[in-house]
């Protein structure tokens, strides 16, 4: 009995470690869950009539790009944006003042004036080299990546 303790593990021990990386498996699904769904802040501030404009990142091998709609905005200089290696903090005001009414049980009626977002990046940037350019209500954000990746061509 006891060579075949040594040989393999046991029945019991094969449960155990079947349960245990099931568990670990649940725990991973559990995060990556309540990471996707962010239940920690809305989209909106009713306070300060803000409003979180729709956005997209995209990692390319050498850069971050930020791409923002932002609808009613009508030129950059009502556009400021404040950079650091890993965060895009992003503002702007509307021409146009959004209003809804009758928007949710308690809420009846709220306007917002301007856009407020804080964006983490994939990846370290340099902000200092950053441009942004603003066409028709989007706003594109290139941000070159602290660390760039070179290919090495193999003789």
């Amino acid at each position: 009995m006891y060579e075949r303790r040594r040989r393999g593990d046991s029945f019991f021990e094969k449960i155990l470690n079947y349960f245990t990386e099931m568990r670990r498996e649940m725990d991973e699904f559990v995060e990556s869950m309540f990471e996707a769904m962010r239940f920690s802040r809305p989209d909106w501030d009713v306070e300060t009539c803000c409003i979180e404009p729709l956005v997209h990142v995209e990692n390319t091998p050498e850069s971050v790009i930020v791409t923002a709609d932002l609808p009613f905005v009508e030129s950059k200089e009502d556009i400021n944006i404040n950079a650091t290696e890993d965060m895009l903090e992003l503002l702007a005001e509307m021409k146009k003042e959004v209003r809804f009414e009758r928007w949710g049980t308690i809420q009846r009626e709220t306007t917002f004036r301007r856009y407020h977002k804080l964006i983490s990046l994939p990846e370290k940037v340099l902000p200092q080299e950053a441009k942004a350019i603003f066409k028709q209500g989007i706003l594109k954000i290139i941000l070159p990546k602290k660390f760039k990746t070179t290919p090495i061509k193999v003789e």
